[in-house]
């Protein structure tokens, strides 16, 4: 496996974080939840940036 690879993986396990995140939380707002999926969401966002890179980088070779 690539580097590629593993991280369209890891994004695709981050965003199931999220929605699962989402779909527990009820009415009231829980803040160890807020906060979890403020966490996870940059990583995911920090991972999409880096797969965007490799695949310029590797567009370009």
């Amino acid at each position: 496996m690539n580097d590629i690879t593993l991280l369209k993986e890891e994004i695709a396990e981050l965003e199931a974080q999220i929605t699962r995140i989402k779909g527990s939380m009820g009415k009231a707002d829980n803040g160890v939840k807020l906060h979890k999926l403020a966490v996870i969401t940059r990583l995911r966002d920090r991972c999409v940036r880096s797969l965007a890179n490799l695949e310029n980088r590797r567009a370009s070779a």
